[in-house]
């Protein structure tokens, strides 16, 4: 199995350190797009409280923006193996959460 590379970003801090902001983790998103999830994600998250909630707000946002077929995963524990189609997943941490999103389908 090939192992998939390791890098990170988080978004352009405006004040505060790059720990306060969401985390992109691995991803194969341009980079207008990973800024898009990145912002999503804050948004939502500044919005919703629990894990559920989270989670349908952000496939709603995506299947608004994008069309249907986006899986969204929100959690702080979790494993996960799936497919995806090309330039569609995004796997961010933030708040000692993870949110895992694609599209297939």
């Amino acid at each position: 199995m090939q192992a998939l590379p390791q890098f990170s970003r988080c978004l352009k801090p405006t004040e505060g350190p790059c720990a306060d902001k969401p985390k992109l983790i691995r991803s194969d998103l341009n980079e207008k797009l990973e800024t898009f999830f990145l912002e999503m994600v804050l948004s939502a998250s500044k919005a919703y409280d629990t894990d559920y909630d989270l989670a349908c707000a952000i496939k709603q946002c995506l299947d608004k923006k994008f069309g249907p077929q986006w899986h969204v995963i929100v959690g702080g524990l979790f494993g996960s193996h799936f497919e995806h189609h090309e330039r569609s997943f995004a796997y961010i941490q933030y708040m000692g959460k993870s949110f895992l999103m694609f599209r297939f389908g």
